[in-house]
């Protein structure tokens, strides 16, 4: 028996039922190929030889003879064919669902060659019905057979009846392969020459769906239109009708999208539990038209209709954001904690934690000023760990994305400012392309201020040269050193050891008016190391910058006796010795800078042999370094106070003030212990001097003691030489009128 229902229903096959279910038909097709039995080509005569009857036979116990087929010239052949009872055979196995089998047979009738027309029809399309069924789930594999096949049973007759199936069957086959071409060509052949045809709706509407997942959505909403518009009682009406609310919703048609919604609700008012992605699409539909209380009410309706179903919590995610944004932050934060509960450990609950933390929503792009109200809040856990966690479950999501920024600006807020330097940095690496990357290139530079401040407060200067270095952008931000980072960075490289560039960066302060705030400190660097190499040709370079600069007068103290000291150290008589003027007449100096003064002016009067001011400034030296020596500084010096004294021996002597040389001298023996090399020849003058008075017992004494205890020394035989002289000069004056007798 022929199968049962219309001939379209019947060509649709499996494929009307799947269009039912919101997908695309999947018929199949694979090259058969069948071969069938050559087709008897010798006429069939049927002689058979005289026999018994079958009462005879029965009577007899004989069996019925078989009866045997010849030629004209009574050759055996086979027995003819019998197309009727194949046919019927053919029929019975399709009906069994044997479809190799059926089409086996279907094909041995179709080799013979002279059935009826009417009969190779049938066969034709019975073999069109059979190669469908065959590639029902591998259209691809039997597009070829499937084409093939319909296109042959089409063209035995194309004024058949059945013309509109094999149309009907070559457009879905090339729907079910995406071959939207030659598929929108059949369905329009048929729509044009069979409009009445049950299985144009069916077409359409197959059509409507490949197009539709092609994202061809303007050609969808057409085709799903025209089973609106002129096929309103098809059985495909139901899935036209929601092929066209999605395919209009794809093109931002909410309105109208909603209007199909309606009318899909009202005439199949149960048709979401069949399939419940008609809730979903209504609620994102209003929810575009900014009708929230619709939209919710659907997604609740969803969500309890599939309440395992995986992307829920994304889902409950979506609905209270929603709530929060409709001012219902109650209802939020509720479905916040029961998404935390319900779906722990998954992207919407580290989100909904995000939400909780935030007391709201914070999308990009987020400003750092915006962040601030929210850091300002306490949080627990902290925000710093929210954001932590949140990036480190996606690079891509963008609230993961997101959180990588809002850590820098919390860092920043939090003044851990080089870590927020550094995530920033990773931020804009990571993220190039992302509109939040000038609040993090802000974060940066801010950053950067506020660590050049404390460094310079702290004196951390290693900490500011490693973020310079670290980062390039602030040194393209920057340009030209100002004087702090100048200074700061001069630090750094002095306390890295690298002396060369700190003092290249430094000496720029020099090269003009003092800077306020760091032109004394640079000054200051540069003055010590001088002294202390004992660079004075650079100590006097450096007087000659900084001349004009309004340095404290502690410093212009220094500088002042510094240039002095090198010009002297130089040779530079001339104006060491003006310089030294100008130091010895100041109170305002250090006290031992006025006594090194007015040593250097004692000796310059010495060599010049002014015998009063050499004496007045080796008595003023004594003066100042015992003042210096009372006041236990440490620029005492006791060598000075003895040049000076033994210096005042000298003009007091060649003055011949000798009891006055004789009181220095008493002075001189606290510098010349007995032990001292400069002893005897103290001794040595001091007789000298004595002599000098007259009073020849006391200096005979000590040059007796100078024999005694330094016989070999010079002073020893100088000693013993003056003694020598004292005898002559004794035996003269015995000799002489009026000396003493014998």
């Amino acid at each position: 028996m022929p199968p049962s229902g219309t001939a379209s229903e019947r060509v649709a096959g499996k494929t009307t039922a799947n269009i039912k279910a919101g997908a695309a038909p999947v018929p199949s097709v694979k090259d058969v190929g069948a071969k069938t039995e050559d087709a008897v080509d010798k006429k069939v005569l049927g002689m058979p030889l005289p026999a018994k009857s079958e009462g005879e036979k029965k009577a007899s116990g004989e069996k019925p003879r078989e009866v045997i087929y010849v030629d004209e010239k009574g050759n055996p052949v086979s027995k003819p064919p019998e197309p009727d009872k194949m046919l019927a055979d053919a029929k019975s196995l399709m009906d069994a669902r044997k479809t190799d089998d059926a089409l086996a047979e279907l094909e041995k009738i179709r080799a013979i060659p002279d059935i009826e027309p009417a009969m190779r029809e049938e066969v034709l399309y019975l073999i069109s019905d059979c190669v469908w069924n065959k590639y029902l789930d591998a259209p691809l594999a039997g597009f070829e057979a499937i084409v093939s096949s319909a296109s042959e049973a089409m063209n035995a007759n194309l004024r058949s009846p059945r013309v509109p199936d094999a149309l009907l069957r070559l457009a879905l086959a090339n729907v079910n392969v995406g071959n939207l071409g030659d598929a929108e060509g059949y369905t329009l052949a048929l729509q044009r020459r069979y409009p009445d045809y049950p299985g144009v709706a069916t077409a359409f509407t197959a059509l409507g769906i490949e197009q539709f997942k092609q994202k061809r959505y303007p050609a969808a909403e057409k085709s799903f239109s025209v089973v609106l518009d002129k096929y309103p009682e098809s059985s495909s009406l139901e899935n036209a009708t929601l092929g066209l609310a999605r395919a209009l919703f794809a093109q931002n048609k909410y309105k109208q999208a909603d209007v199909i919604l309606d009318f899909l609700g009202k005439r199949w008012p149960r048709a979401y539990l069949a399939d419940p992605g008609i809730v979903l699409l209504h609620a994102e539909n209003a929810e575009k038209l900014g009708n929230t209380p619709s939209a919710l009410e659907h997604y609740w309706l969803f969500i309890n209709l599939n309440p395992e179903r995986e992307g829920n919590d994304s889902l409950m995610l979506k609905m209270a954001d929603m709530y929060f944004r409709g001012g219902n932050a109650k209802a939020a934060f509720f479905l916040y904690r029961e998404i935390e509960r319900r779906f722990s450990g998954s992207y919407a609950a580290a989100i909904s934690r995000l939400r909780l933390a935030e007391k709201g929503i914070y999308e990009s792009p987020a400003t750092y000023q915006q962040m601030t109200r929210v850091f300002a809040q306490e949080s627990e856990p902290s925000l710093r760990q929210i954001y932590a966690e949140l990036a480190g479950l996606s690079k891509t999501e963008s609230p993961s994305v997101l959180a990588r920024l809002k850590l820098a600006f919390w860092l920043y807020w939090n003044k851990d400012y080089a870590e927020a330097m550094g995530k920033a940095a990773e931020f804009i690496d990571a993220y190039p392309e992302n509109p939040g990357v000038p609040g993090a290139r802000d974060i940066i530079w801010e950053a950067f201020q506020k660590e050049l401040t404390n460094s310079l407060t702290e004196q951390n200067y290693d900490r500011i040269l490693t973020l310079w270095n670290g980062f390039p952008m602030v040194r393209e931000r920057y340009g030209p050193l100002d004087s702090r980072l100048r200074f700061a960075l001069a630090q750094g490289w002095l306390r890295r050891g690298n002396d060369e560039k700190a003092l290249e960066l430094l000496a720029v302060f020099l090269q003009g008016p003092m800077d306020a705030q760091f032109g004394e400190a640079a000054f200051t660097e540069f003055f010590n190391r001088y002294l202390q190499a004992g660079n004075w040709n650079g100590i006097l370079d450096l007087g000659n910058l900084v001349a004009n600069w309004p340095l404290s007068p502690q410093l212009r103290n220094q500088l002042d006796y510094a240039l002095a000291l090198s010009a002297q150290n130089l040779n530079l008589a001339g104006p060491a010795l003006a310089m030294w003027k100008k130091l010895a007449a100041r109170n305002d100096i250090p006290l031992y800078q006025r006594a090194y003064a007015t040593f250097f002016l004692a000796r310059d009067a010495e060599q010049r042999k002014d015998i009063r001011e050499a004496y007045e400034r080796n008595r003023e030296v004594i003066d100042l370094f015992e003042q210096l020596q009372d006041e236990r500084s440490d620029k005492a010096d006791p060598e000075r106070i003895k040049e000076a004294i033994s210096s005042l021996m000298d003009i007091c002597e060649v003055d011949n003030r000798v009891p006055e040389a004789l009181d220095w001298l008493a002075k001189f023996n606290a510098y010349a212990s007995e032990n001292s090399p400069e002893y005897p020849g103290l001794r040595f003058r001091e007789a000298r001097l004595y002599r000098k008075l007259g009073d020849s017992t006391r200096a005979k004494a000590l040059l007796e003691n100078i024999v005694k205890r330094f016989p070999d020394t010079p002073f020893g035989k100088a000693a013993a030489s003056e003694l020598h002289t004292f005898e002559v000069s004794r035996d003269l004056r015995e000799y002489m009128p009026g000396g003493a007798p014998k």
